[in-house]
This record gives structure tokens, C-alpha cells and sequence, in this order.
């Protein structure tokens, strides 16, 4: 206690001065406030050091303890100076060095629990107090042993892994400690990648054993990885930056490997400038594909588009250096006829921009690594990647060279050999990875471009001020030498040049041949004292006197040759093998040396920490999330399982704003199981046991948490989700409030119209499951909605019905409906999947054969409930349906087409929905009124008998969806699935008034040329089906409708007239499409009126005989032509007139008064011929017709002999058009038809048979 507290008053007296001394303050008296001062420090601090580095074979708990209380009084000096640590240089550099390699070696000889957590604490204030300088010795320690520690490796305890742990989670827990690494380490090209490390690692040790039940290894992991999260989720914005195009490429050679030898920062602005040029353009060519009404170009980005284009960069480095030497690079930037080598600035970056660099040469990191592969195999084939790549330059006057001066590339690619070999030199000592054999094999080779190489790579080491031995390991610890002894001599040689050169100052060297020959002594000593097969070892003594007279016939001094004899003995020369963790001390004098470099100081990320959280979280989301969703799976605590649940849902949410889709999902895939355990529940009421079970239900409110915030980022996840709600549903634990969902856009959903209160979901699922177990039996309802049948009402306790309602109340606060309600704001990925769920779990359809539908396997209600949702999805994204169509269309289709196999329920929904789609859908999206109506026409797939069945629904959903939506109907093929739909439902007696509404409407609402004759014969076959026919066996008919009917038929008619008169008045009315239409549809009428005349009822005749004489005077008025009349009288009227003639001579009681109905079509025939007697005349087959009206005319007076009524109407209708033929110069003697037929006898010999009185001298008369 007194030495600690002597120690923390010397350190904060150094504090004090330190601060006084930085703000160039002194005491009264003139002095510093500090007696002791640095040295006294320094002291105490070499003297607590040496402490820690005592052998383990003087007594292991001893020393454990002795290293214990050094440590927590170095501790406790660290905390007493604080922050201003950073300003005493000295101390700085025995942290570096000495505290740094001995607490290392201390903590892999000795892994007790207290030595590694003082080892924390202290690594811990260094990257607190000292860290802007500290990061190479950070990156080393947490790599080279703590994270190695935390592994599990070197430690004899899971107690003292957990100790590690807990020290990678304190300063993971640090502010900016997180983005600092990865910006100083992940995104350094020397350095390795220790953020994707510590992720890798904890996400190891979070994810559970099989071996046992979790521990504090595993919690403690946990709390890192939210640590983590949190730390990027912290700095999330909207509009994440993305990282580089992965193809983006450096415009030109630039050279990163002098820079890194020096220890300075990389200038990657021309990199940033080509990929803010790529942006620019980017954008400005999805800006003119929209102008001119184009879908964009893809974006060069494979992840998605940059969210920080040049612009917003320019922009936002503006407002951080304002006035400065950025700020004028706005109106350069962004222009495309600027060079790219002017495009940039070339002054001093900001922070931001610094930050902005690292991001891209986190990209050249990666490449990088490819090229590291490639050399390590082949050297050769590295070298060309680097300079396909432009990491190295072109060899002036190579073939490459000259190929890219060929396509104009320019010549800042192309050096010189000397220059080549300095790159190379550099390269080769900077560049992390190459294999270190390969090192030494190249930097011994003869030729002179490898020896320029060699000569290059040595210099790049900084021997200034280096003890000999230090100097030497130095070197050799950066490559293995190789064993051709000229080899040796070659690189030793280049060393000894340059280390004199460094430190020609101290004296000790008289030339450079001398350091030469002592190095090799230094190797040779090194083989001979830790070589085992060497059996009798150099002395102190042999050393010396192998060197006497090497320094220019002098001698070194005996106090150096004892130092170096010792520093070897002591330590061999070794690789510096990152993969050990004995790391030396001379890693901690070169990374020393580094800290007083620009690159080996901290770039803090507090100005653009948002650069890196894409890159940061791509790396560790995969193996973190499946770290927390096994937790979730082997862990009871429920604190634990919310800290699990939450660090899944913060993933989400990183992974929404950083535009990462598959996270959502592979969160929700293995989360989903939880709750579809519920499925398998067998020993109690599932709602019960679902209340009693807190990861069910946090897993479920999680779930449906990322599926109401985060559905922007579910694709495949919809499928679980669906599963999830389809479990509720069959479990009867869906609450009321989920009707939601159900209701379409707020007009009732598929609910019927007569039904004005739906029964519940519960209730729903009761009556189904009963119908499906009862197979035809009768059973109580109103049971099943007390309980289920499997618990009688006297089993479910008070308690039951507590938990029953806390499950209502859980799943009600979970929402899903508003996944439903609110699927608009869905992006269209996500919607696409969401439909492709709902159609998925509503089941296969036909279901396949041997499947248990009653038990369960297929329901066929929960079928029912995904097509309810589907119809509120696709109401709710109308403006996007086109996108959704065809996998509607197909799922439509597949229960349309197999009706008969498919349950009836569904099929009445899924007419129901087709139509209210229809019906809500065509006023609006007039653009994919097409694909609309084919689905329409589906309807007509459904059987006929199915149809029948539900006719009164399919009537009631017809009539509505021409009501709303007939205009919007321009395709004839759905008028004739409409109108046969109608002939089938027509059959049953209560959907028949429905079908004549409807038809009813249409006719003196939407009649157009397009649905007029398919309307037409649908009104001809509600009539004949409204009339009583006891023969046909169908009952009595609908009398009341016969009337209405035939109105119908008469309106139509009208209709026809009133549009004729309109088109007329048109420019349009001798358009070849419209002349046709008037033709056809007047034919069309007429042949309807032929048909219904024909019908037994004696009403139904008389009045379509009345509208048939109508027809055939408004064919004047419609210009119809010649030709058309004569086909109507030949094919409709003259043969149904000599068919009801036959029954009237027969005196049929079929056809009642069929005498009456006979005199009339002869009346309609005179008529035809008195309107149309000139231009029949003109005809040449005039002739023909008129034996067929003689004909027609003769076998109507065959019935005269049974009616009066005939016998005085044919001969007068017949005088008449003698009459009319004679006076138009027709009927005349002489008269022949075209194929010599003497019409002028063949007339009279008619006449004569039907009145004698019909003579050609009547003519006369």
C-alpha cells in the first residue's frame, strides 16, 4: 500500500509538471513543481518492469505474485498520470519497448488469471492515454498473444480464457475503439486485418458447445459482440456510404511503397478522384435515361448505388475545411473534360479526407491480397498481377511497356530498371504475407536488377541509433536466409554497407567491411550456441578472438562483443513468425520507431466513422448472427435471450440502413423454429403453454418487430413469417385484432356481402377443424367456441383462460397484421417475396394425393386465410400490380383449373376475389387492364357444377364488378368468360333475378360494340331459361322475368339504332370495322327474335314477332344492306315461317294460336320486300329469294284450311307484294331467273294454289 501510494504521488507530480510544462507555466520560485521528475519515473518504472520479467524457473507462484504487484503499481502509475502521459517522451518509449515485450513474455510464461487481467488493464490505459501513438504496439499485443489467449491457446484454464476475453471486451466497450482499429489496422495495407479478427474470434467463442451448457465464455462473448453492434450502430445513418466498386482499378501507377517505408500516408486521392468521376457519370446517365424516360443504367457498384457521390463528397469537404485548399475543387470535380492527373488536389488532406482514403485503400488491401497469393506461388506471376493492377510500374522498354504506350495509357506506368528494382526492393519489405523464404531467395539472387533490389531493400530499414545485435535481428527477423552461401554473403554484405552508413557517428565502425564481418560472426555465433548437433560450444573468449583486428586491424571495444555474445546467447535470431506468440523485442523497438512516423500514429475516425460501417458490418454479420441465434437455442435466462434478441434485431437494423438483405433474413430463418414449436405441443393447451414459455414469446415479438421495421430487408424470411402466423392460426391463437389483415383496403375483404358480422378467427379455425373431424357428422359449434374438443369446459381452470388471454394479449401487441396493412412501403424485392410466401403456405393446389387434409397437413381454411391476405396485399399495392400479376395469375389459374379438387370455400374466395380485384382495379390501372381481364377469364375454368353451387355468390360478384368497373372492360374474350358464367350460374333459382339485374345493367348502361352480341345471346338464354318448359323437367321457370327479358331485347335493339345515329354524324361511320359491327349486330338481333319466336310460349312469340317487325324496319333506318337482308330472310325467317307453318297445319298444342305467330312473320316478310323491293332487284340472286318467299308463302297457306286467320292473311300479303313487284317492273311477263327459271310462271302458279282469285289480270286491274 505505501509503495502504491509513493508511486501514484511521483506519477501525478509528473502529471502536474507535464501539464504546467505544455502550458508553459512555472511555480513562483522559478522551478517545476516536480522534485523527482522524469528520471525518477523513468526509474521507477524499469525497476516495476524488471520485476515482471523474472524466470519462471526461480519458482512459478512466487514470481506470479511478484509479477502481480508490479503490474497493478504500473497500473496505478498509468492512471495517475492520465492523458498527459503522452507528452513524456521517455516514459512513452519504455511502454513501448520494455513494459510492452516484458508483460508479453510474462503472460505466456505465466497465464495465471491476475496476470492477464493486469496485462489488460495496463494494454487498456496505453490505448486510452497513449493510443494515438500506440497502435502498432495494440495491433501486435491483441493479435500476437491476447487474441490468441482468448482462444483458448497457450492458457491452461477456462478461467484464464475468460480472463483474455474480458480484456478484448473492455476495450471493445471503449468509444471509437471499434472504428479506430479497423481504420488503422483493417484498412492499412502493412497491417493485418485485427477488427475482422476479434470479430471472428468472439463470434467463435459465443457460439455454443456441444459439450456442455453455456458459460461465462459465452456471455462474455455475447457482451462483445453487442459491444460491437453498438458501436456501429451508433455512427447508422439513412444513407450509408458503400464501399468501391470492387473492379474499381488505380487510373495510373502510384507509388504506396516509398511512403509506407517512410512511415508516411498514402495519397490515394487519384484513386478517390476516378471513383468520384465513375459516380459523376453514373449519375449523370441514369439522370438522362430519366429524362428521356428510360429505366436507368445498372450502377457500376455491384452492391447497389454509391449513397456519397463526388458532388456530395466536394460538398461535405467544404463544410469541414472551409477556406482551405478543398474547397475550390467543387468546379473541377464533377467535369468530365477535366484531366484525371488535375482532377484532384495535391495540398494537404483533412481528417475527413484522410478517412475517406483509408476506405480506399482498404479496397487496394484487397487486391493486395490476391497478388500475395499469386507471388507466394509463383513470384513471376505476382509481379505481372501487381503491375496488371498498376501496384507496380512497367519496365521501360518491355513488351508490356510498350503495349500500353501503344493504346495511349501514357508513360507515368513505365521506369526505369533502377527505379523497377527500388519498387521491388521496397515491396518486398513493406508487403504483409510474402512468404519469407521466398524473400530470402530473391534478395540473394546475382543478377544486377535483384542486387539493385537487395541494395533497395536494406536502405529501406532505419538503423539509426540501433545496438548492433537489435540492428541484426532487425533484418534478419523481416526474411529467412537462404542457405547458398553466396547468397548469404550478398545480402549480409548490402546490411553491413548500410548499417555503417547509419551510424558512422558512434564511432565503434571503422569501415563497412567491418560490419560486415561481424555479422557474419553474429550468424555464425547464433548457429553455434543454439544449434543442438553442435556439441562444443563458442565461448565469450573464441568470439573475441575471431574478431580481433576485422575493425580496420583494430579491435571492437570488449564491452560491445560482450553485449552482442550475451543478447544472442541469451535470444537466437529468429523469424518474426506472426503466428508465435513470443514476440521479440526488437518487434517493439521497430514499431517504436514507427510511432514518431505519420503512419505509425492513430488516424482518429470521429469525422467519418459512417465510411467504414458497411465494410465493417459485412464482415461480421454471418458468423455473429448465428453466434446469437444459438444462444437463443441453448440458453433458459431470459436476460440473455433478450440481450441475444436484441443484438439480432440491431443487426437488422444495421443491415436496413446499409442495404444488406440477407441478414433480415437469415435472422428470421433461425429464429422462426422457436415459435413453430407451438406445432408440436402435445401435452397441453398450445395458447397455455405458449404464455408459460418466455423465449416463445420473446422470439415472436422479435420477429415480428424485424418484420414490421425492417420488411424492406426479408426475402426469403417471408416464408418463416408466413409459417409462423399459418401455426398461430391452426393453434386458434391468431387474436381478433389480426382480422385486420383480412379486411382488403378497408371495404370488407372477401366477406360476403349478406354476412354483416364475420365469425372471428378462433371461431373460424373451430367450425373447420369440426367439419374436417366430423367427415359429414353433426356437432356442436357453439362447444367448440367455448374450447377445444381436445379440453372439455370443466378442465380449462381460471388460470388457464389468465394465460390464454396474456397469449391473445402478446400475439396482438406483435402486430403482424400491419406486415399486411402496411405492405405499400415495401420495396419491390421484398413485396415479390411476400406474395411468393402467402401463395406457399397456403398449400399445394390440387393438394397431392395421400396427403391428410382433414388431419391437419393441408388445412383447407388456413388456405383460405392466405388468400384473404394475399387480396389485402395486392389492394394495398395497386399501383404496383402489374409487378405481382403473374404470380397471381398463375395462382388463380391453379384453382380455377382444378375446382373440382379444391374446397369450395376457396374457390367461392377466390372468385370473389378475382372479381373485387377486377372490379377495384381496372378504373384505375387502365396500363394492365389486359392481364386484368385474363384474369377474369380465368373464372371460366371453374366447373360447372362447382359454379352451380356457389352461383348465388358468383351472381352478387358479377353484378358488382360491372356495376364498378364495365366500362374498363375492352377485351371481348372476358365479356364471353362473364356472360358464361352467367349461363351457368343462371340455373340456380336464387342467383337467376341477380343474373337478369346485372344483364339488365349492362344493357342500358354499358352496351358497346365490343360486349353486344355476347350480352345479346346471354339475355336470349335467361329468357328461354325464364320460361316454363315441364318437358325439360325445369320446374316453373321465373314468369315474372319473361317480361324483362324481352325488354331487354328491345332496348338492345334501340341501343343499336341511337349508336348508329351518333356514328354517323362522325367522320368515322364509313370505317370498314364499324359497317361490319352494324351488319353483324342487326343479323344478330334478328337471329335472337328467330329463336325466341320459335319458343312454345305463346307471350314470348307474340312479342319477339312485334320487336322482328320492328328489326326489320329500323334495317332502313341502319342502312343495311341489300345483301344482308336477303341472307336474313333466306337463313332466319322464311325457314322458321315454314316451320311454324308445318305446326299450324298440324293443329300443334304445342305451339298454341301458332296460326297468329304465322301471319305475322308473313306480314314481317312483305314488309321486307315492300323497303327493300329496288335494291333486292339488284341482287342477282333476287331471283332465287323470291321462289323462296313463294315457297314460304305456299306452306303458310297449307295451314289455312285449320285457320281463318291465315286463310285471309296470306292471300292479302301475297297481293300486296304482287302488287309492289309489279309496279318496280319486276313482275312481268318474260321474267327468268339467272339460271333460266320463268319466275313470271313459277309466281302465278304460287298464287293460283293460294287464292284463285291471284290472276295476271289483276295486274291489269
Amino acid at each position: 500500500q505505501t509503495c502504491g501510494q509513493m508511486v501514484r504521488t511521483v506519477f501525478r507530480r509528473l502529471r502536474d509538471q507535464a501539464r504546467y510544462q505544455q502550458e508553459g507555466r512555472k511555480s513562483a520560485s522559478g522551478a517545476p513543481f516536480c522534485r523527482h521528475g522524469v528520471k525518477a519515473a523513468a526509474e521507477i518504472l524499469d525497476f516495476l518492469v524488471e520485476l515482471i520479467k523474472k524466470d519462471p524457473s526461480l519458482g512459478r507462484d512466487q514470481i506470479e505474485e511478484t509479477i502481480v504487484f508490479a503490474m497493478d503499481m504500473i497500473h496505478a502509475a498509468l492512471l495517475a498520470v492520465g492523458p498527459d502521459l503522452i507528452h513524456i517522451d521517455v516514459l512513452v518509449a519504455q511502454i513501448h519497448v520494455e513494459l510492452l515485450h516484458a508483460m508479453c513474455q510474462a503472460v505466456v510464461n505465466f497465464t495465471s488469471v491476475s496476470i492477464i487481467s493486469g496485462f489488460c488493464q495496463i494494454l487498456l490505459c496505453i490505448y486510452t492515454f497513449i493510443g494515438t501513438i500506440s497502435i502498432g504496439q495494440i495491433e501486435v499485443v491483441l493479435e500476437r498473444v491476447l487474441l490468441k489467449l482468448a482462444d483458448g491457446k497457450g492458457v491452461a484454464s477456462l478461467e484464464q480464457q475468460e480472463a483474455a476475453l474480458e480484456g478484448v471486451l473492455d476495450l471493445c466497450r471503449q468509444p471509437g475503439f471499434v472504428h479506430d482499429i479497423f481504420v488503422n489496422c483493417d484498412s492499412r495495407l502493412e497491417r493485418t486485418n485485427l477488427f475482422e479478427n476479434i470479430s471472428a474470434l468472439i463470434s467463435k467463442t459465443a457460439f455454443p458447445s456441444s459439450k456442455g451448457p453455456l458459460g461465462p465464455l459465452h456471455f462474455i462473448s455475447l457482451e462483445a459482440l453487442l459491444a460491437i453492434l453498438q458501436a456501429i450502430a451508433a455512427e447508422n445513418k439513412p444513407n450509408a456510404f458503400l464501399p468501391p466498386d470492387p473492379n474499381l482499378e488505380l487510373p495510373f501507377f502510384l507509388d504506396i511503397w516509398t511512403p509506407l517505408v517512410g512511415g508516411e500516408h498514402l495519397d490515394l486521392r487519384p484513386l478517390v478522384a476516378a471513383a468520384d468521376a465513375k459516380a459523376a457519370a453514373d449519375a449523370a446517365a441514369a439522370s438522362t435515361a430519366s429524362s428521356a424516360g428510360l429505366p436507368p443504367p445498372p450502377a457500376s457498384n455491384s452492391n447497389g448505388p454509391r449513397v456519397e457521390s463526388a458532388a456530395e463528397y466536394v460538398a461535405a469537404e467544404a463544410r469541414r475545411s472551409a477556406g482551405g485548399p478543398h474547397a475550390g475543387d467543387a468546379s473541377t470535380s464533377g467535369k468530365a473534360a477535366v484531366p484525371l492527373s488535375t482532377a484532384f488536389d495535391t495540398g494537404p488532406m483533412s481528417d475527413f479526407a484522410r478517412l475517406r482514403s483509408a476506405v480506399f485503400e482498404k479496397h487496394l488491401k484487397v487486391k493486395l491480397a490476391v497478388a500475395v497469393d499469386h507471388f507466394n506461388k509463383d513470384h513471376k506471376k505476382g509481379f505481372q498481377y501487381l503491375q496488371a493492377h498498376k501496384l507496380m510500374p512497367l519496365l521501360e522498354g518491355s513488351p508490356a511497356a510498350d503495349a500500353a504506350v501503344a493504346v495511349g495509357a501514357g508513360t507515368r506506368d513505365i521506369v526505369s530498371e533502377d527505379e523497377l528494382a527500388s519498387c521491388l526492393g521496397r515491396f518486398l519489405h513493406v508487403c504483409p504475407g510474402l512468404n519469407k523464404v521466398a524473400i530470402g531467395e530473391l534478395l540473394g539472387e546475382p543478377g544486377s536488377f535483384y542486387i539493385k533490389a537487395l541494395e533497395a531493400y536494406t536502405q529501406s530499414f532505419d538503423f539509426h541509433d540501433l545496438k548492433f545485435d537489435a540492428a541484426i535481428r532487425l533484418f534478419l527477423e523481416s526474411f529467412r536466409l537462404p542457405g547458398e552461401a553466396q547468397k548469404i554473403d550478398r545480402i549480409i554484405n548490402s546490411f553491413g554497407r548500410h548499417f555503417f552508413e547509419n551510424n558512422k557517428a558512434q564511432g565503434v565502425f571503422r569501415s563497412c567491411d567491418a560490419c560486415y564481418v561481424l555479422a557474419y560472426s553474429v550468424i555464425m555465433l547464433n548457429t553455434d550456441r543454439h544449434n543442438s548437433q553442435v556439441k562444443n560450444k563458442m565461448t565469450l573468449e573464441s568470439f573475441r578472438r575471431n574478431l580481433r583486428g576485422v575493425n580496420d586491424n583494430a579491435d571492437f571495444p570488449e564491452e560491445f562483443l560482450n553485449d552482442i555474445y550475451y543478447s544472442i546467447i541469451k535470444c537466437a535470431l529468429r523469424l518474426n513468425e506472426s503466428s508465435s506468440m513470443d514476440v521479440s523485442e526488437q518487434v517493439f523497438v521497430e514499431l517504436h520507431q514507427l510511432s514518431r512516423t505519420a503512419r505509425g500514429q492513430m488516424i482518429h475516425s470521429d469525422p467519418g466513422r459512417h465510411l467504414f460501417d458497411t465494410t465493417m458490418f459485412r464482415l461480421m454479420w454471418g458468423p455473429a448472427v448465428h453466434a446469437m441465434c444459438s444462444i437463443i437455442d441453448n440458453v433458459a435466462n431470459e436476460a440473455l435471450i433478450e440481450a441475444a434478441l436484441n443484438g439480432l434485431q440491431m443487426s437488422t437494423h444495421i443491415a436496413a440502413c446499409h442495404q444488406l438483405e440477407d441478414v433480415a433474413d437469415s435472422v428470421v430463418v433461425n429464429l422462426s423454429k422457436h415459435p413453430q414449436q407451438v406445432a408440436h405441443l402435445t401435452n397441453g393447451r398450445p395458447e397455455v403453454l405458449f404464455a408459460r414459455d418466455a423465449k416463445l414469446k420473446a422470439v415472436t415479438r422479435a420477429i415480428a418487430s424485424i418484420a414490421n421495421k425492417h420488411g424492406d430487408s426479408l426475402q426469403a424470411g417471408w416464408t418463416n413469417v408466413m409459417e409462423i402466423i399459418s401455426c398461430f392460426y391452426r393453434h386458434q391463437m391468431l387474436p381478433d385484432s389480426f382480422a385486420k389483415a383480412l379486411n382488403g383496403d378497408g371495404e370488407g375483404g372477401l366477406t360476403p356481402k349478406d354476412v354483416e358480422t364475420p365469425p372471428g378467427l378462433k371461431m373460424r379455425r373451430a367450425i373447420a377443424k369440426a367439419q374436417a373431424q366430423s367427415s359429414g357428422t353433426l356437432f356442436s359449434i357453439s362447444r367448440m367456441f367455448l374450447t377445444s374438443e381436445e379440453y372439455p369446459a370443466n378442465q380449462v381452470t381460471e388460470l388457464d383462460k389468465q394465460l390464454a388471454a396474456h397469449t391473445d394479449e402478446v400475439i396482438a401487441r406483435c402486430a403482424f397484421e400491419d406486415v399486411f396493412t402496411d405492405s405499400k412501403f415495401l420495396k419491390q424485392e421484398s413485396l415479390v417475396q411476400l406474395v411468393k410466401a402467402i401463395i406457399w403456405a397456403s398449400g399445394p393446389i390440387p393438394r397431392p394425393s395421400g396427403s391428410n387434409v382433414a388431419g391437419g397437413q393441408f388445412p383447407w381454411d388456413v388456405a383460405e386465410l392466405c388468400l384473404e391476405l394475399l387480396f389485402t396485399v395486392l389492394l394495398r399495392n395497386r399501383d404496383r400490380i402489374g409487378l405481382l400479376w403473374p404470380r397471381i395469375y398463375e395462382y388463380f389459374h391453379s384453382i380455377f383449373s382444378n375446382s373440382k379438387d379444391v374446397d369450395s370455400a376457396l374457390v367461392q374466395k377466390a372468385i370473389m376475389a378475382m372479381m373485387r380485384l377486377c372490379q377495384r382495379l381496372l378504373p384505375y390501372k387502365t396500363d394492365i387492364s389486359e392481364p386484368l381481364m385474363r384474369g377474369i377469364q380465368l373464372v371460366s375454368l371453374v366447373d360447372e357444377q362447382v359454379a352451380s353451387d356457389m352461383a348465388a355468390t358468383i351472381a352478387t360478384e358479377v353484378m358488382n364488378l360491372l356495376k364498378g368497373a364495365a366500362p374498363y372492360i375492352q377485351h371481348q374474350p372476358v365479356w364471353v368468360s362473364i356472360c358464361g358464367l352467367i349461363k351457368i350460374i343462371q340455373y340456380e333459382s336464387s342467383s337467376f333475378p341477380v343474373c337478369v339485374e346485372t344483364l339488365s345493367w349492362v344493357v342500358k348502361e354499358s352496351l358497346t360494340p365490343l360486349n353486344f352480341t355476347i350480352v345479346l345471346q346471354t339475355v336470349v338464354d335467361l329468357l328461354e331459361r325464364a320460361v316454363p318448359d315441364p318437358k325439360r323437367g325445369e320446374g316453373k321457370g321465373h314468369p315474372d322475368k319473361i317480361q324483362d327479358l324481352l325488354h331487354l331485347m328491345l332496348a338492345s335493339e334501340e341501343w343499336l339504332e341511337l349508336w348508329w345515329l351518333g356514328m354517323s354524324r362522325t367522320p368515322r361511320a364509313g370505317e370498314p370495322q364499324w359497317v361490319a359491327f352494324k351488319h353483324d349486330a342487326w343479323y344478330q338481333v334478328v337471329s335472337m327474335l328467330c329463336r325466341i319466336i320459335k319458343n312454345p310460349n305463346l307471350e314470348v312469340r307474340s312479342t319477339a314477332v312485334s320487336y322482328l317487325q320492328r328489326s326489320v324496319v329500323a334495317a332502313e333506318k341502319l342502312a343495311i344492306s341489300a345483301e344482308q337482308v336477303q341472307q336474313s330472310l333466306l337463313m332466319l325467317v322464311l325457314p322458321m315461317t315454314h316451320d311454324l307453318s308445318k305446326q299450324a297445319a298440324a293443329g300443334s298444342k304445342e305451339f298454341p294460336q301458332c296460326d297468329g305467330t304465322v301471319r305475322e312473320l308473313v306480314r314481317a316478310v312483305v314488309k321486307v320486300v315492300l323497303l327493300f323491293t329496288e335494291q333486292l332487284q339488284k341482287l342477282p340472286s333476287w331471283g332465287a329469294a323470291w321462289r323462296a318467299i313463294l315457297e314460304c308463302m305456299g306452306a303458310a297457306m297449307g295451314a289455312a284450311s285449320r285457320s281463318e286467320v291465315l286463310a285471309e292473311a296470306i292471300p292479302e300479303a301475297l297481293k300486296n307484294m304482287l302488287l309492289v313487284l309489279h309496279t318496280k317492273g319486276d313482275l312481268k311477263e318474260g321474267w327468268r331467273d339467272t339460271d333460266g327459271t320463268d319466275l313470271w310462271e313459277a309466281t302465278w302458279r304460287v298464287a293460283k294454289k293460294v287464292s284463285p282469285n291471284l290472276t295476271p289480270q289483276l295486274l291489269g286491274s
